[in-house]
């Protein structure tokens, strides 16, 4: 088995697909690389705030004082610092994170290609029927394109 790569999010089920990809880092001995990508189309400004469904930023953040690429690349670094310490806990002993930015499905691609992945782990995300068909989802782009093998944990 060749390095594990794993996407997360911050959400419950990244969470589990972290620990999933850990106990299989570990199981395996081998690296595991997570990756978090700040997409531009997930992001928006509201009322003064910054609403993200990746990050637990619920008071209003002034932006005037930082840039909004700031604060989202200080929420992500700290979703995967927390992934981080949460795949260690589950026995994972060379864990690496990479903060990309881009089309999350294309990144984590790329980021498969470029550590010669056995496997690509990632959380279903659940947008709807209609939406899944319509959009597609991260999780059945990166199946369908991957180099690799791919577990997608519910």
């Amino acid at each position: 088995m060749r390095q594990i790569v794993a996407a997360t999010d911050g959400s419950d089920t990244a969470d589990r697909a972290v620990d999933f990809a850990a106990e299989l880092a570990s199981k395996f001995m081998v690296d595991l690389v997570l990756t978090y990508v700040i997409s531009a189309s997930s992001t928006a400004l509201a009322g003064g705030g910054l609403a993200h469904p990746a990050t637990d930023l619920r008071a209003p953040i002034r932006v005037e004082s930082t840039s909004l690429s700031q604060v989202l690349t200080d929420a992500a670094n700290d979703i995967l610092a927390k992934a981080k310490a949460r795949a260690q806990a589950r026995g994972a002993r060379r864990v690496h994170t990479e903060l990309r930015t881009g089309e999350p499905a294309e990144m984590i691609l790329l980021l498969a290609k470029e550590h010669d992945a056995g496997v690509i782990v990632l959380g279903k995300r659940g947008r709807g029927r209609l939406a899944g068909l319509l959009l597609g989802s991260i999780s059945q782009k990166v199946m369908m394109l991957a180099p690799c093998a791919v577990i997608v944990v519910p």
